[in-house]
């Protein structure tokens, strides 16, 4: 099992997409965490330039403004997750690895520098 985790500070340019597909095709983690997504939506398009052919599924925490914003992306052929909650600066993921049966509860977080914001 592979959990790869990246604050990328920004996904809206193609070199930084091009180089996450890179990461995953060639590690093939079965669950990718991307922090400061600088990105109000992320949807089916954009994860499937990220994670390429292979199945996937993705939940994700809009940025606000042009900062944070939150992407986890998992190989669904591995991994399956029952709930995907978000609150502010975490998205937590709650599921099982497949072949194993082992339960997780995985938190992708990220807090802004701003002492008090944190």
């Amino acid at each position: 099992m592979k959990i790869l985790s990246w604050n990328i500070r920004g996904l809206g340019g193609l070199e930084k997409r091009k180089a996450v597909s890179r990461l995953v095709g060639d590690k093939h983690p079965f669950i990718l965490c991307l922090q400061e997504t600088k990105m109000q939506v992320c949807d089916a398009s954009l994860c499937s330039a990220i994670w390429g052919c292979s199945s996937y599924d993705f939940s994700y925490l809009s940025s606000v403004g042009a900062s944070g914003g939150l992407l986890t992306i998992w190989d669904s052929s591995e991994v399956e997750v029952w709930a995907s909650t978000s609150r502010e600066h975490v998205l937590w993921c709650h599921g099982r690895f497949i072949k194993s049966g082992e339960h997780f509860y995985l938190a992708n977080v990220y807090a802004p520098c701003d002492l008090c914001a944190k």
